[in-house]
């Protein structure tokens, strides 16, 4: 019975230990600032990631077809309705 219980003690013992080591990794991978130290190579055209500059945003200034945007010819607007945000609150 009591090589049982030792036994028993020991394995518990080992999963509080497993556990704590899971735990541990877990926050250094997920709560550390490690993605705010990433290569400025990584964020180039070619992963599809472009850089924009605030001011492009949110103008509110009427957009003329067609353009080109990025050295893209677009023709017409893709959107349906006019403003976009009505037809998630409807």
């Amino acid at each position: 019975m009591d090589v049982i219980l030792i036994t028993l003690g020991v394995l518990g013992f080992g999963a509080i230990l497993i556990s704590a080591y899971v735990f541990t990794v877990a926050a250094r991978n997920y709560v550390s600032d490690d993605h705010l130290k990433q290569e400025p190579e990584l964020n180039t055209a070619a992963d599809g990631l472009i850089e924009r500059n605030p001011q492009d945003r949110r103008s509110n200034q009427p957009v003329q077809f067609p353009l080109t945007a990025q050295g893209v010819l677009v023709t017409e607007d893709r959107r349906q309705l006019p403003d976009r945000r009505r037809a998630m609150a409807a």
